[in-house]
């Protein structure tokens, strides 16, 4: 039986073929594959920051809120202070508006106390706000150039 040698080279030669662009079509696969993949990636990390973002804004609602209380309560317990202090230099004897005056002065810088430490809050909380936008502008513009590429 004679073999047809030209027609085996021919179908050797479109099977090398065909495994050739098999590999090259799966490089292509994985190439694009890894880049969903990175795209997922940052993707999920964008969502987390987002999230944060979305917590640290209640939490700045609430603080504020409380700031705002607290500076009333420090204003109300500063002229409740004078007050006292004022009555008291007119009877400078009196150990009962004394003992007034001193509670009067004690809450004073109590409330001035937890003001302050309200507002130094607030400026870290704000702090962590500007940080986590410029993470999540980052990570948009991260993604955008990733899908520029897919």
């Amino acid at each position: 039986m004679k073999t047809n040698r030209p027609g085996l080279l021919l179908l050797a030669f479109l099977l090398v073929a065909g495994a050739i662009q098999a590999q090259s079509i799966s490089a292509d696969s994985i190439k694009t594959l890894k880049l969903h993949k990175e795209i997922l990636k940052q993707t999920t990390e964008l969502n987390k920051q987002k999230l944060n973002l979305a917590e640290y804004q209640n939490k700045l609602v609430k603080l504020q809120s409380d700031l705002e209380k607290a500076n009333k309560d420090a204003a109300k317990a500063a002229a409740e202070s004078k007050d006292y202090s004022q009555k008291m230099a007119r009877n400078p004897g009196d150990q009962k508006l004394a003992k007034k005056a001193k509670k009067a002065a004690k809450n004073a810088s109590s409330s001035n106390n937890k003001a302050e430490k309200l507002t130094t809050n607030l400026a870290s909380l704000q702090r962590n706000i500007s940080k986590t936008n410029d993470k999540v502008s980052g990570l948009e513009k991260k993604i955008a150039g990733l899908r520029s590429r897919g």
